[in-house]
C-alpha cells in the first residue's frame, strides 16, 4: 500500500516498520511563536478517555527541550488519526521545531538505540530511544541528519542534550514527535500517558496548539 502524502495541512498519517517510519502531520506554527499560535494559558486538555494521568506536579518527566525554549503541541494524547485512542501513538505529542532545535532528555536513563542517517524529509526516520528505571522508554523522533548527540550504551541524565530535531523519514513538516512506551519500543508498541512538571498546570497532559515555556526544575 503506498504511504499516504504528507503535509502541515493534513492530518496525522503514519506508517511503521521494522525500519520504525513515523509522522505526524496537521497545523502547525512556529515552535517559539508564530501569530497564530496560542501564547495564554493553556486550557485542561481532554486527553485520552478513561486515562489515568499521573499528578503532575510530581512527574518524572520534564519538557524535552531547554529550559526557557517554549513550542507549540501540534498533534497530543488522542487528538486524532494515529494519535487516536487505541492506537501505538494515541499517548504520543508532536512539538514544531524548525531544524535543528535542541532537544533535551525529558528523564534520566540509558541511551538503547540510535538512527541518525536519515535525510531531511526523506528516509529512515531519526531516533533517540532511552530506557528509563521503571522500564519505559521515551523515544524522540524525526531527528535531523546526524542529529543525535548521544550513543547507544551512554547515560543520560534529566535535561541532557541528546539530539537535534528534523523531519526525516515520513514527517511531511518539522517537528519532533515524542512517546513513551513500555513493554518494548519496536513498533506496534503500547504508549502510555505522561505529563510534565516544569510548564504550567497539564494534568491530562499538554493540549494542541498551545505553546508550552519549559521552567527551571
Amino acid at each position: 500500500m503506498p504511504a499516504p502524502a504528507c503535509s502541515r495541512s493534513t492530518v496525522p498519517c503514519v506508517i511503521a516498520t521494522t525500519a520504525l517510519l513515523l509522522c505526524g502531520c496537521g497545523p502547525a506554527s512556529d515552535g517559539q511563536g508564530a501569530a497564530d499560535a496560542n501564547t495564554g494559558p493553556a486550557p485542561t486538555a481532554a486527553g485520552c478517555p478513561g486515562a489515568f494521568y499521573p499528578e503532575w506536579t510530581s512527574s518524572p518527566y520534564v519538557l524535552p527541550y531547554p529550559v526557557g525554549a517554549a513550542y507549540t503541541v501540534d498533534l497530543s494524547h488522542c487528538s486524532g488519526s494515529y494519535h487516536s485512542a487505541g492506537q501505538p501513538d494515541a499517548y504520543a505529542i508532536d512539538f514544531d521545531m524548525d531544524i535543528g532545535s535542541v532537544i533535551t532528555a525529558a528523564r534520566a536513563g540509558l541511551v538503547v538505540y540510535v538512527e541518525e542517517s536519515g535525510i531531511d524529509y526523506d528516509f529512515p526516520n531519526n531516533l533517540v530511544v532511552v530506557r528509563h528505571a521503571d522500564e519505559t522508554f521515551a523515544q524522540y523522533m524525526h531527528l535531523t541528519t546526524g542529529g543525535a548527540l548521544v550513543d547507544i550504551g551512554q547515560q543520560v541524565e534529566q535535561g541532557d542534550q541528546i539530539g537535534r530535531s528534523g523531519a526525516t523519514g515520513l514527517a511531511g513538516y518539522p517537528h519532533l514527535h515524542f512517546v513513551v512506551t513500555q513493554g518494548g519500543w519496536r513498533y506496534p508498541y503500547e504508549s502510555t500517558p505522561t505529563t510534565f512538571s516544569n510548564t504550567q498546570p497539564n494534568e491530562r497532559s499538554l493540549a494542541s496548539g498551545y505553546r508550552y515555556r519549559a521552567e527551571p526544575y
